[in-house]
């Protein structure tokens, strides 16, 4: 299962230069507008000139509001008050994850779960760490026995002995949400082995499958070793502002809020204060989100479906994680033929794994305006009649 080669990965932000907006389903943030209110708000707050430096953790509004959500949507209870902090705002969710390895995982490993997101492994390797890649199989599954001896073996070597497992659910690039079985069998290993757990969960207000989000860290005794990353970049259309937050038990975050502080002083004091005012500003704003997203899927998918695409039903729906047509295994050079002739893209999964069974295999963000889907859709139609 280890691979000892790495071969040469699609660039996703040079793909990203290549095609037009109107025909760019390629990187892996939302172009969609800002909310009104949100935009309004941080003009104020900038035009009274509130752009200062603000705590390491971050504004204690946006903080205490955080909090609130996470006793909302995942069923835990953090303290926004306590010291040193359980929870703090980080520069995007990288910022969380950059923290993470330097306070906790230099000169050890972290296991992650292949399709993968491959900042997972840049920082990890960037910092003094090591990523160690468990490859789902066909159907994104995993077996547990096979997971806790990989993981037992890693830990007990003198190299770059095995500190934790990440856990990205609903996963980039796939999309995959864990079951509370799966979550279980990870928690399960973690505890055997006396491992971190490393839950990014940027993409949980997507679900709209049959399994809900769970957050690991909810689960019995998972308090006790789970870091949570998250992220408003996705979710509230503010990727460039690159405000996320982490959370977890204080004698973790203190060591991350320590390493922020020297790595970047603060998040951006005025855009924080903006996010304060809105965030909970409105009951129904994830609902409608998950919604319209789950509109936009099952629009997109349909339409790849009719053009030979085999669709993986992943559980949620920012991305869409596609097979390509059968008469084609090589996705790169597919989506080399998209871009030449019709000047649309999505990346190859190859961008997204060490082992070649994802070749075949691309990721479509849907992150995009309904013209765009549906333009990117008729230039892939156009293309493929043309073959």
């Amino acid at each position: 299962m280890e691979t000892t080669t790495k071969k040469q990965k699609p660039d996703i932000r040079a793909i990203t230069r290549l095609v037009p907006r109107e025909g760019n389903l390629v990187q892996g943030q939302s172009e969609l507008p800002i909310h009104p209110e949100l935009a309004k708000e941080a003009s104020r707050i900038i035009s009274a000139s509130q752009n200062h430096y603000g705590a390491s953790e971050g504004d204690y509004n946006l903080r205490k509001a955080v909090a609130d959500k996470i006793k909302r949507y995942n069923r835990i209870e953090v303290d926004a008050d306590k010291t040193p902090v359980e929870l703090m705002i980080t520069n995007g969710g990288t910022g969380a994850l950059i923290g993470i390895a330097l306070s906790f995982l230099q000169g050890k490993s972290a296991v992650v779960f292949e399709p993968y997101y491959p900042y997972h492994c840049k920082i990890l390797e960037q910092f003094g760490s090591k990523p160690e890649i468990f490859e789902l199989d066909e159907n994104l599954k995993f077996d547990k026995d096979e997971l806790f001896e990989f993981c037992k073996r890693l830990k007990r070597r003198s190299e770059f002995p095995l500190r934790a497992i990440i856990v990205c659910t609903p996963a980039n690039p796939s999309g995959k949400v864990m079951t509370q079985e799966e979550l279980e069998a990870i928690a399960e290993i973690s505890n055997e082995l006396d491992l971190l757990v490393i839950s990014d969960e940027v993409y949980e207000h997507y679900v709209s499958g049959e399994s809900p989000h769970i957050s690991i860290a909810s689960l019995p005794g998972m308090w006790e070793r789970t870091i949570t990353v998250n992220s408003f970049s996705k979710s509230w259309n503010i990727s460039g502002w690159r405000l996320g937050y982490c959370y977890g038990k204080a004698e973790f975050i203190a060591p991350i809020n320590s390493a922020a502080n020297v790595v970047y002083v603060c998040p951006a004091t005025p855009l924080q204060a903006a996010l304060a005012k809105v965030l909970l500003l409105e009951e129904g704003y994830y609902d409608e989100l998950r919604q319209k997203f789950d509109q936009k899927r099952r629009f997109f998918a349909e339409g790849l479906k009719s053009l030979g695409f085999e669709i993986y039903d992943s559980g949620s729906s920012f991305y869409l994680w596609a097979r390509i047509p059968q008469a084609f295994d090589d996705a790169v050079a597919f989506n080399q033929m998209l871009m030449e002739k019709g000047s649309v893209a999505g990346v190859p999964g190859s961008a997204f794994a060490d082992s070649d069974r994802w070749n075949a295999f691309m990721r479509f963000c849907l992150a995009r305006e309904d013209w765009i889907l549906e333009n990117s859709l008729k230039k892939i139609s156009d293309t493929l009649k043309q073959i």
